[in-house]
């Protein structure tokens, strides 16, 4: 009986784990560059039942011991693409990430939407530099317009400034952190990365929002189901022990 609520509960614990990962998702379905989590669980190990009847043991099935999360990779499908006719909403079509100067050190991300800050330098909307191959990127916020290629060289009128520095990583070598970057495993190795540039569009979140509301759906109901089986044992228990209470 005490197993079985400890099976209903490690799922019921496992079920609150993935509600949270797509509650998140949900809220962050229209984050540029946003990459959706996923939850991996696994059940415990089953173990033979046996009954023994007159010094006899006899198999009579399986029965499992309880589930858990065993990872919560990060999905790196792409996401749609979104024209905006914006000069410094960049996109990268296929692998790569943009390289960021933050706080904390060099991260990574796919959120391209990028602005001008009062030194004229390439920011993102926290203010964590675009990184060139030379360091931040630097443009003359009176002079000719900005062209993107879509090698990540970055031109304005009819000089090279910069070349974007962008790289690509196994996706297990990546843990997230907030405003949408990528923190990447130390003595992590990059690899080669087949990508295109797009200047004036934005990669959208790899969210579908509808598969997450039916997923959210599904876990609510997973989740009271365990809560009646925790109830319904509850309940025997506490019968079986007020019948033997009243029989001695």
């Amino acid at each position: 009986m005490l197993r079985g609520l400890y099976v209903s509960a490690s799922g019921m614990l496992a079920d609150e784990i993935r509600h949270q990962v797509v509650s998140n998702n949900l809220a962050n379905a229209n984050t540029i560059g946003y990459k959706k989590d996923q939850v991996i669980g696994q059940t415990f190990p089953e173990v033979l039942m046996a009954s023994v009847y007159k010094g006899k043991s006899k198999i009579i099935g399986q029965t499992g011991l309880g589930a858990s999360v065993v990872d919560i990779p990060i999905k790196m499908t792409p996401g749609m693409i979104e024209t905006t006719n914006s000069t410094l909403d960049l996109a990268l079509q296929g692998d790569g990430f943009f390289v960021i100067e933050t706080p904390a050190g060099i991260r990574v991300t796919r959120q391209g939407n990028f602005q001008l800050n009062g030194n004229g330098q390439l920011t993102n909307f926290a203010g964590d530099l675009l990184l060139g191959e030379k360091g931040p990127i630097t443009v003359n916020p009176l002079g000719e317009a900005i062209e993107v290629k879509a090698d990540g060289s970055v031109f304005q009128g009819s000089v090279l400034l910069d070349k974007l520095q962008l790289v690509d990583y196994d996706p297990s070598l990546l843990s997230k952190e907030g405003g949408n970057r990528f923190k990447v495993a130390d003595g992590a190795i990059a690899r080669e990365a087949n990508f295109e540039v797009l200047q004036g569009t934005l990669e959208r979140s790899n969210v579908n929002v509808i598969e997450e509301m039916v997923e959210m759906i599904n876990l609510m109901r997973a989740y009271e189901s365990g809560q009646r089986l925790i109830q319904t044992q509850n309940d025997t228990l506490g019968k079986l022990i007020n019948d033997m209470a009243s029989n001695i």
